[in-house]
């Protein structure tokens, strides 16, 4: 009878929604061998339109009001203009800092790009990410 070796399986992280161990990364997509993982990158969320589009429309204000001050040759046109500018750039800054983005565990696996983990609490996902790193590190091949 022929013996088998004993895998040890060690979870460096599990919690809601993901677990991380030395072989595998299960999370709610399924599960991703670590072997199989490439570049695996943490990206920020960029679904911030209602910022860009801020940042359109209180340039086009400043435009607008700049003309017809000079059309008009009125300096309260261009106090108005310039009142609606700052308020503009104190609401974006505001919610520049309340806001919390979207931190993304990313990977490609195969051919096909996956998401390991996201979430909007840093310090969450900077203990997944650290346990991918160990769980990667432990995969490595001993020989250069």
């Amino acid at each position: 009878m022929a013996l088998k070796p004993e895998i040890w399986v060690v979870v460096y992280y599990r919690g809601p929604g993901i677990v991380v161990t030395s072989h595998y990364i299960e999370n709610g997509e399924g599960r991703h061998r670590i072997r199989d993982l490439r570049a695996i990158r943490r990206a920020e969320a960029a679904a911030r339109y209602a910022h860009a589009l801020a940042l359109v429309l209180g340039t086009v204000e400043i435009g607008l009001s700049a003309g017809l001050a000079v059309a008009y040759g009125s300096a309260l046109v261009v106090v108005v203009g310039l009142v609606a500018a700052a308020a503009t750039a104190a609401a974006l800054v505001l919610g520049e800092r309340r806001s919390s983005r979207w931190a993304t565990l990313e990977a490609t696996n195969g051919s096909r790009r996956v998401v390991l983990y996201r979430s909007r609490s840093s310090r969450e996902f900077q203990r997944v990410r650290r346990a991918v790193i160990r769980a990667v590190e432990a995969n490595r091949d001993p020989r250069p």
